[in-house]
């Protein structure tokens, strides 16, 4: 068999018409796939740039309620510290109370045990 006889080899009008098809698709894929590149490389930008604004966001909330909570603890802090001055105001000042109500007391018996040579 020759390569005429089997169909292989020849050249037929319409074999151009479909290589410049073939040739014409490629492109527009070639084209397709380029444009897909792009817009997916667009895509990907536009997320990261979201991404880094709400990343943003979530660290100026966090730093926000960070300062807010400090100012609380910062205020529980010195509500305990003026409750616990005041209750030992209160407390020193039933104390020099109570010594000073013993005090009578104590010259009594310093003066009786010292000058009339007394014991209790």
């Amino acid at each position: 068999m020759s390569a005429q006889k089997s169909g292989y080899g020849e050249h037929h009008p319409g074999d151009d018409n479909l290589l410049h098809l073939i040739a014409k698709k490629e492109r527009e894929l070639e084209t397709l796939v380029a444009a897909s590149r792009t817009e997916a490389a667009s895509m990907i930008e536009r997320a990261r740039a979201d991404a880094e604004q709400i990343l943003a966001e979530a660290r100026a909330k966090t730093a926000a309620a960070s300062r807010e909570h400090e100012e609380l603890v910062a205020a529980d802090v010195a509500r305990i510290n003026d409750e616990l001055q005041a209750r030992a105001a209160q407390d020193v000042d039933r104390l020099r109370k109570q010594a000073a109500a013993r005090q009578a007391q104590a010259v009594k018996l310093v003066v009786d045990r010292v000058v009339k040579g007394t014991t209790a």
